[in-house]
C-alpha cells in the first residue's frame, strides 16, 4: 500500500504533507508562480507593469497556439524539436530555483508512492530523503515561493522605484488568487471524472456518484469551498483541516496562497525602510512565526530574506546599482562588494558554509516521521525532538523540517557549483512541471499504477524491491508527459490573469 494510502486512512484526509512547505504534516507545493514560478508548487514568478486598458481580447490564434494539430504537440516539450535547445536558452540570475523546485515535486511523488525500501543501505540519514522527505519538500517550496515572489518587489525597492513597486504589488495581488486556484480547480476537475469513470481507487473512489451532473455539481460545490481564501489553514494536513476531497495533495494551496499575501504585505510594510531595518525586521517575523506555530510564514519569509541577500551580494547579476539607503557611504560599500568578490578567501569561506548548510538541511530532511520523531527515532533525534516547543502539539514535525528548507535553498543560493546541475536544460524542464507534477501525481497512483500496474507487477514480477524498479519507470514517464499537458492548460490560466489585468486596470499618470 502506497504511503498516502494509508496516511488518508489513518487521518480521514488526504496528506501532501510533505509538501508542507509549511506545507504539511507528514505528507502533503507550491509553487509554486508567475515565472511565476509554478505554484507549490510556485515559480519564479516576475509581475509585469499593468498594461493599457486597451489591449484587445487575445485572438483565437492566441489562445490556441500550442493546440494545433501537430503530430509532435503530442509529444512532451522537451523532446519535440528544438525542445532541449528552448530550454537550454532558458536563463535567468535564479533559475537554478525552478529546478530545485521541480526535483523537490519529484520527491514528493516518490515519497506517496512508495515506501521506504527495507534494505539497511536505505534507511542510513542522507540516502533515506526521497523516501521520507515530502514533508520538507513543502518546506523547501515555501522558501523558493518567499524567494521569488519578493524577489522583484525587493529589487524595485532597493531601486526606490515606487511606482513601479505600486504596479508590481498591485499585479501581484489582483492575479495570485487566479493563478492558484484555477489551476487548482482544473487538477481536482480531471480527478472528478476518474472517479465517476471508477477509474480511481484510494481515499476519493467514495466520492463516486451515479450520474455525471451530480459529480460535476459536487465537484464544483467542493472547488467553491476549496478555493475560500479565508478558511482555516495551519500549515500543515490534520483532522479538520482544510482540504479538497478530489485531490488531497491541494491543500497546500491555501497555504501557499496565505503565504503570498504575508508576503506582499511585508514588501509593502517595509518599503520604506532601510535595508538593515528591513532585514532585521524579517527576522523579527521569522522570530514570531516559529513562537505562533506557523513554520509556513517563517519559511516565507526566510524566502525574502535570502532574495534581499542575494541582491546584496550579486548587485552585477541583477543590473542593480548600490544601494543608496544603507548606512554606510557609496564608495566604502562598492569597495566592500568588491573585495567580498575578490578575495579567494571569502569565497572559499562562502562555499564552506554553504556545504556544511547542505549538509545539516538533508539530515534534518531525513528527520523520522511521528512518532519515531522521539525517543523511539534514530540518534540523535532523541535529542533534538526536547529542542521543539512543547505548545506545538502535532504541529511538532515542522519545526525543523523548516530550518532544514531554509538550510538547503540557502546552501544552493549561495554556491554557483551547487547550482550548476539545476541549470541544465532537464532540470529547467523539470522546473516548469513542478506544478503538474505535484498536481498529478496522485491521480495518476490511484487511477493506473494501484488497479493496473501493480497487479501486474505481483502477478509477472512478485512484491520485490527490484519487481517495483519497471512499473515505477514507467509511471514516471506517464507523470511527466501528462504534467506537460497540465502545464500547458497553466500556462493559458497565467495568460488569462494578465488579460484579465488588462481589461480591469488603468494605467495611472
Amino acid at each position: 500500500m502506497s504511503r498516502v494510502a494509508s496516511d488518508m486512512e489513518e487521518q480521514g484526509t488526504p496528506l501532501l504533507d510533505d509538501l508542507n512547505h509549511g506545507e504539511t504534516s507528514s505528507k502533503p507545493f507550491l509553487e509554486v508562480e508567475e515565472r511565476e514560478i509554478p505554484a507549490t508548487i510556485d515559480a519564479g514568478y516576475e509581475t509585469p507593469t499593468p498594461p493599457s486598458r486597451s489591449q484587445a481580447l487575445p485572438s483565437k490564434k492566441t489562445w490556441l497556439s500550442g493546440w494545433s494539430i501537430n503530430p509532435w504537440s503530442i509529444l512532451p516539450r522537451y523532446i519535440q524539436p528544438g525542445g532541449r535547445q528552448k530550454y537550454k536558452q532558458r536563463r535567468s540570475p535564479t533559475s537554478y530555483l525552478d529546478a530545485l523546485r521541480g526535483y523537490a515535486a519529484v520527491l514528493v511523488y516518490i515519497y506517496h508512492c512508495w515506501d521506504l525500501p527495507q534494505i539497511s543501505v536505505f534507511h542510513w540519514h542522507f540516502i533515506r530523503v526521497p523516501w521520507v522527505g515530502g514533508p520538507g519538500m513543502v518546506a523547501i517550496f515555501f522558501v523558493i515561493s518567499g524567494y521569488v515572489l519578493s524577489y522583484r518587489l525587493i529589487k524595485l525597492i532597493r531601486m526606490q522605484e515606487s511606482a513601479k513597486l505600486l504596479d508590481s504589488l498591485a499585479s501581484s495581488i489582483f492575479r495570485r488568487y487566479l493563478r492558484l486556484y484555477l489551476s487548482t480547480a482544473f487538477a481536482t476537475h480531471v480527478s472528478a471524472w476518474c472517479i465517476y469513470f471508477g477509474w480511481s481507487l484510494g481515499p476519493f473512489a467514495d466520492r463516486r456518484l451515479p450520474t455525471l451532473t451530480g459529480q460535476l455539481w459536487d465537484w464544483f460545490r467542493d472547488a467553491v469551498a476549496t478555493s475560500n481564501p479565508f478558511a482555516n489553514i495551519e500549515g500543515w494536513i490534520h483532522d479538520g483541516v482544510f482540504f479538497s476531497h478530489y485531490l488531497g495533495q491541494m491543500w497546500t494551496i491555501p497555504v501557499e496562497y496565505r503565504g503570498s499575501i504575508v508576503i506582499f504585505l511585508f514588501c509593502a510594510a517595509a518599503c520604506k525602510m532601510t535595508t538593515r531595518c528591513r532585514m532585521l525586521f524579517s527576522w523579527v517575523v521569522v522570530a514570531f512565526s516559529y513562537y505562533w506555530r506557523v513554520a509556513y510564514v517563517v519559511e516565507f519569509m526566510f524566502g525574502v530574506f535570502l532574495a534581499e541577500l542575494s541582491l546584496i551580494l550579486h548587485p552585477e547579476r541583477h543590473g542593480l546599482p548600490s544601494p543608496p539607503n544603507l548606512d554606510v557611504t557609496a564608495a566604502a560599500a562598492n569597495n566592500e562588494k568588491h573585495d567580498l568578490r575578490s578575495s579567494r578567501k571569502s569565497r572559499v569561506a562562502q562555499q564552506v558554509i554553504s556545504y556544511i548548510l547542505l549538509i545539516v538541511g538533508l539530515f534534518l530532511l531525513g528527520q523520522p516521521e511521528p512518532p519515531a520523531l522521539g525517543s523511539t527515532g534514530p540518534w540523535p533525534w532523541q535529542y533534538l525532538q526536547p529542542l521543539i516547543p512543547s505548545w506545538y502539539g502535532d504541529a511538532a514535525y515542522t519545526f525543523w523540517l523548516s530550518i532544514a528548507a531554509c538550510c538547503v535553498v540557502s546552501a544552493v543560493d549561495l554556491n554557483p557549483t551547487l547550482q550548476r546541475p539545476f541549470e541544465w536544460s532537464f532540470s529547467q524542464y523539470i522546473g516548469d512541471l513542478s506544478f503538474g507534477i505535484y498536481a498529478m501525481h496522485v491521480i495518476l497512483l490511484y487511477s493506473l499504477y494501484q488497479p493496473k500496474m501493480l497487479p501486474w507487477q505481483v502477478r509477472h514480477l512478485g512484491d520485490s524491491t527490484i519487481a517495483y524498479l519497471p512499473g515505477a519507470l514507467v509511471l514516471t514517464v506517464l507523470l511527466i508527459w501528462v504534467a506537460d499537458y497540465f502545464s500547458r492548460v497553466d500556462k493559458r490560466i497565467v495568460r488569462f490573469g494578465r488579460w484579465l489585468q488588462t481589461k480591469s486596470f488603468v494605467k495611472w499618470e
